[in-house]
């Protein structure tokens, strides 16, 4: 199971490493995947950031981009924070070499219509990457098995962990890759991380995104049940 370091976290929430291009170099040196934020200035300059910056002029995402494409293993999900640019992001990508390497998500959390993002996106390049999101907030799997250029699925807990063994089968019968949101992320406690950890690796989830890479890491490496 690959571990997605969640706005480049380390061991725990940490406002000097979210979203900073040192952590996510130290992210991926260390072996982990990314979960970041993709924004763009009306100007037309693509930056890296989770909230939108009053500045005008922020610093770009290249050299963010040029570590990822430096680190061909780690996946990537890169979270889609505004709609409107679709065709001019995935340019972006590819002119970094960075779309193959990473997947886009939560486009349906901005639309009216779950899907139409995803659909215009893969209209601009039909080698881009897309997640549809499921969770307890009204994204059921049949919803998002409907997104048909969707290849990920991007399972969320948000209220209550909701997920079985039997969702995670019928996800990957339909041949989709899971990634999923740890609990920490939405306020549960340790206890509850470190089982669904356990259970999403048995289960034969694809990669969990958590606070706590180091220590996913640690605990996957030794097995469940060993302590931080």
């Amino acid at each position: 199971m690959k571990i997605l370091a969640h706005r480049g976290y380390r061991d725990g929430p940490d406002p000097a490493r979210e979203n900073a291009l040192g952590a996510v170099v130290d992210c991926l040196a260390a072996g982990w995947g990314l979960e970041i934020d993709i924004r763009r200035t009306p100007g037309g300059r693509f930056y890296v950031s989770h909230e939108r910056l009053a500045e005008s002029d922020p610093p770009p995402a290249d050299p963010y981009f040029e570590a990822i494409r430096t680190h061909r293993t780690a996946p990537v999900a890169l979270n889609v924070k505004e709609l409107g640019y679709e065709s001019e992001l995935v340019a972006y990508l590819r002119r970094a070499g960075v779309l193959d390497r990473l997947f886009l998500f939560d486009m349906e959390l901005l639309e009216d219509n779950a899907g139409m993002t995803a659909r215009r996106l893969r209209e601009a390049d039909p080698d881009v990457q897309i997640a549809a999101r499921v969770s307890d907030r009204g994204e059921s799997i049949a919803r998002a098995l409907s997104i048909d250029v969707a290849q990920v699925i991007w399972l969320d807990e948000f209220d209550r962990l909701w997920a079985t063994e039997a969702d995670i089968a019928a996800l990957k019968a339909a041949h989709k890759t899971v990634y999923a949101i740890s609990p920490e992320v939405h306020g549960f406690p340790e206890a509850d991380m470190l089982a669904r950890w356990t259970q999403f690796a048995a289960w034969g989830v694809d990669g969990i995104c958590t606070d706590y890479p180091a220590r996913a890491a640690r605990m996957l490496a030794t097995g469940p049940g060993i302590p931080s």
